[in-house]
Parts: C-alpha cells; sequence; structure tokens
C-alpha cells in the first residue's frame, strides 16, 4: 500500500487502484473490511470484504446483513471524521 492507495483484484478478475480511507478488522465477523473511493471520485465511497495473501489482495462484496449494518455505520464513522478534518 503506497499513500493510502491500494492495488486490488476484484470480482471479475480485473485489477484496480483504490484509495483507502479506513482498514477494519472486525472480530465480531472474523472478517477485514475496506471502506474506498475509486479513482479519486470522492462523490462515491464503497465498502468490501478485504483478502490479502502474500503476494495480492482481492475484494469481495458484502451480502450479509448484518455486516451491510455493521459497515454502514463504519462508512458514517469515516465520512464524519473526514469532514471534522
Amino acid at each position: 500500500m503506497e499513500d493510502n492507495k491500494l492495488k486490488v483484484t476484484i470480482e471479475d478478475g480485473s485489477e484496480v487502484t483504490v484509495n483507502v480511507l479506513d482498514i477494519i478488522d472486525s472480530l465480531e465477523f472474523n472478517k477485514t473490511f475496506i471502506i474506498y473511493t475509486v479513482n479519486d471520485n470522492k462523490e462515491n465511497i464503497f465498502a468490501s470484504i478485504l483478502n490479502e495473501t502474500e503476494t495480492s489482495f482481492s475484494l469481495d462484496t458484502i451480502t450479509n446483513k448484518n455486516e451491510i449494518d455493521y459497515i454502514n455505520k463504519e462508512i458514517d464513522r469515516v465520512v464524519d471524521s473526514n469532514y471534522e478534518n
């Protein structure tokens, strides 16, 4: 990861560079979530499950309702803290 940018593989197999806003390790769900933007577009904020191997990172869609509720609260927290700065 360089300057809050991370090159990841998405579900269709293509690579994209994302701007990392936060990475959250959830003990409750035993997963790591990433909150990010794409292509320096700060209007659209995304969240995914972050998977890490020794050589790469990949993103998976969050589909579990409890995980979605959890990450939506985290997105609100990140957005609020970014507007305060």
